[in-house]
């Protein structure tokens, strides 16, 4: 524990050694001072960024052989381990918790870091600086919040990694975003470094690279997280607009729009003032959600947010320094800086990616005040977050313009000379995406949005097709834009599909007895109990997909409240068949028992009633002053050929909570007629939307127990083609990547 420590505090001084002898070259570089000590200077900089290198590298190496070797007397180790767990969730162990991911994130800047110093070449003293300056932080961040702080005593046993975490893209999906988040450092430092120099072009090339390497990094994180999420959370999406889930989101639109932005200053020497905001800006967002994500203030609107670790006035001065810091140099030569405004007066090309990266800065800005919303209430009153469906209407007409201008792109000039040849260059294009969308129409498509969308999803799709097989006669590296675009119009394809034809059903399965639902047979066969506590539901299944036992999970998180739950899913060429677990319970023959359990719009009888869970009603206040909200379940009852509503309630007050009663239809010969019999609401789950019905003055006999299982069943049509676009995005921007690392211009 002491040498994890010792390396942290020893990478600290070496960065700050490398900082002051990179700030003293850096002063020499500014005045065109020259003598033998310069390169003296840079040598011991360098050493010193090497030596900070190595105690990184050091204490990450050690903190993983504490994992390995279960060293539960580590806090960190027995939080986030124990001495079951395979190797592989070892690994994942380190950065599963708050302080090994900063320590990952350091270990990153600086491994990225040592490619800079070679890399960088006129822009190394001052950028090196400033890369310093962020080392330093994050050292004192861990300085702080130490991996390898001790507990008072050694527990015999760890207290085990999250079961939601105990999965493989846990080992892949936070190191390749890391990677991102490191990475969108090194066009900050490049662009103040140039800033200082006043030197406005040559950045781009040495910057370039780094703003593809940190899209492609982020949006494969992206992308791992949200097939995680659809594999294995159970509850039948793939992104749900989670605040941390932005968090990534916002900088990897901004850095998008920043490599769109670059390429377009080093053809025609525009944006030059914007690129070194977008710069800032991308990176200040990084710090700005490890702030909203760190800090404790979501903790109450996202599953995924950290615990406050004492930080918070650590990441605030750390994001005011460096926005304050970089505007101040920024508006210190902005008189300076090269201006030249863009013409839009014609259908250029230049034009279309100027209106892009506009696009895609309103998508950031939007995602942020809504991710920022609980923050923003927060300071006038209680903070409250915005509905899902907020970031869905706002983003749909960004959608459908950034389709658009993928479709009319490719087919633009740099220099447009006649408006009349657009039309003519994109005719084949549109034909075709006409022709799919009557097709897609025909069998089922509806709504003038969703049309609209796919219309123009379909067009881009098309467009970047035919200018791919064109690019492609002159070498496969000059292919990487249209294909990352093609890539896009597919993904954008699939989430339209997927959430156009998708349909899902509830319903309880009752062990050993079949059940027919979305042209599939399906009998649950009961719950296999597991060592590592994901407990199995066993699901024969047979029909259109084929013949398998199903097998969704459930299990208690310690993490989370209640039972998760991971789906099984039959992944088909264009469907999928998901079967997600809600709740087991113990069941009945539906003769007898004192209680019955319904999901909503479920059917069930109990002694003679036929009772049918409609949905439930909630008022703001109850029968009385001291009654705060009233829940009732409004259900339908059928009794001796006569229907009746009745709505037993839950009362919530300042007296706790009482359950209200509603009173059954009776025959004389029931019995004696003071003892009438009631329902009444013992307990609801709005996640499941399930209620429980305790039933008094209802004679019978305990019946025979059966186990239940509720289950929510889809078919999600589409998702492969959502996923095969994700994955020909990256490779399109592998390929960029690839052109600007081997031939920059």
């Amino acid at each position: 524990m002491l040498l994890g420590k010792a390396a942290i505090i020893l990478a600290l001084i070496a960065t700050i050694i490398s900082m002051l002898f990179y700030y003293i070259q850096s002063g020499k570089s500014k005045t065109g001072r020259k003598g033998v000590t310069d390169a003296a200077n840079r040598q011991f900089a360098r050493a010193a960024y090497y030596f900070m290198s190595v105690f990184v590298v050091l204490a990450t190496g050690y903190l993983f052989y504490l994992f390995v070797s279960h060293q539960f007397q580590v806090r960190y180790v027995y939080q986030y381990s124990s001495s079951d767990l395979p190797l592989g969730l070892l690994v994942s162990a380190l950065w599963a918790g708050q302080q090994g991911s900063f320590l990952l994130w350091a270990l990153f800047n600086a491994l990225l870091g040592i490619i800079l110093l070679k890399k960088a070449g006129k822009f190394e003293d001052h950028a090196m600086f400033f890369l310093n300056i962020i080392q330093f932080f994050f050292l004192i961040i861990l300085i702080k919040a130490s991996p390898f702080e001790l507990l008072s005593r050694t527990p015999p046993e760890g207290a085990g990694l999250n079961p939601l975490l105990q999965n493989f893209w846990m080992i892949i999906h936070p190191p390749i975003l890391f990677v991102g988040y490191a990475a969108i450092t090194f066009p900050l430092v490049l662009g103040l470094a140039s800033l200082i120099q006043k030197d406005y072009t040559s950045w781009i090339d040495k910057a370039l690279p780094w703003t593809i390497v940190s899209s492609l990094t982020l949006g494969a994180g992206i992308i791992i997280g949200a097939f995680w999420a659809y594999e294995t959370l159970g509850w039948g999406g793939y992104w749900g607009w989670d605040p941390v889930e932005n968090s990534s989101l916002i900088p990897w639109l901004t850095i998008i729009a920043l490599s769109h932005g670059l390429v377009l200053q080093k053809r025609n020497n525009v944006l030059v003032r914007s690129n070194y905001l977008l710069a800032m800006i991308s990176y200040v967002l990084v710090l700005y959600a490890t702030f909203l994500t760190r800090s404790g203030v979501l903790a109450d609107f996202s599953v995924h947010s950290f615990q406050d670790l004492g930080i918070n006035a650590l990441l605030i001065i750390f994001l005011i320094i460096f926005l304050g810091s970089g505007l101040l140099i920024y508006f210190m030569r902005i008189r300076e800086l090269p201006y030249k405004p863009i013409d839009f007066s014609k259908p250029t090309r230049e034009n279309a990616i100027a209106v892009s990266i506009l696009v895609l800065l309103a998508a950031a800005v939007l995602v942020l005040v809504g991710t920022s919303s609980p923050l923003i209430s927060g300071l006038f009153g209680e903070a409250s977050q915005v509905d899902v469906s907020f970031y869905n209407k706002v983003n749909l007409p960004i959608a459908i313009l950034i389709t658009f201008l993928l479709g009319v792109t490719p087919f633009l000039l740099w220099t447009e000379e006649d408006f009349a040849s657009v039309p003519k260059r994109m005719l084949l294009s549109a034909s075709l995406a006409a022709g799919i969308t009557v097709i897609v129409v025909f069998f089922g498509l509806t709504g003038p949005v969703s049309i609209i969308f796919f219309l123009m999803s379909a067009f881009a799709l098309c467009s970047n097709l035919i200018v791919f097989f064109r690019n492609l006669k002159a070498g496969w590296l000059n292919t990487g834009a249209s294909l990352a675009h093609f890539g896009v119009a597919i993904m954008f394809i699939g989430i339209i599909g997927s959430g156009n034809f998708s349909v899902s059903q509830r319903l309880v399965l009752i062990q050993d007895q079949p059940a027919e639902v979305l042209g599939n047979n399906l009998i649950y066969r009961g719950i296999q109990r597991n060592p590592d506590g994901k407990n199995v539901a066993r699901i024969e299944v047979s029909g259109d997909m084929g013949n398998y036992t199903a097998r969704p999970r459930l299990f208690e998180s310690r993490y989370n409240e209640g039972v998760m739950r991971e789906p099984d899913i039959k992944a088909g060429i264009l469907t999928d068949f998901y079967i997600s677990p809600l709740e087991t319970r113990s069941g009945h023959d539906h003769a007898g028992g004192d209680n019955l359990f319904l999901i909503k719009g479920e059917t069930d009888t109990y002694q003679g009633y036929r009772i049918t869970f409609r949905n439930f009603e909630m008022t703001n206040h109850g029968e009385d002053s001291s009654a705060r909200m009233q829940v009732a379940a409004i259900l339908d009852v059928e009794f001796e050929g006569r229907k009746y509503e009745l709505k037993p309630a839950l009362v919530i007050g300042s007296r706790g909570r009482r359950m209200k009663s509603a009173a059954l239809p009776f025959s004389k010969d029931m019995g004696d007629s003071s003892l009438a019999p009631a329902v009444s609401l013992a307990g609801l789950n709005a996640d499941n939307k399930s209620i429980e019905l305790q039933f008094s003055g209802v004679a019978g006999d305990q019946g025979e127990q059966k186990e239940e299982l509720i289950v929510e069943v889809s078919r999600k049509p589409f998702m492969s083609i959502l996923w095969t676009g994700t994955l020909i995005m990256i490779a399109g921007t592998i390929i960029a990547l690839r052109r600007r690392t081997v031939s920059p211009g």
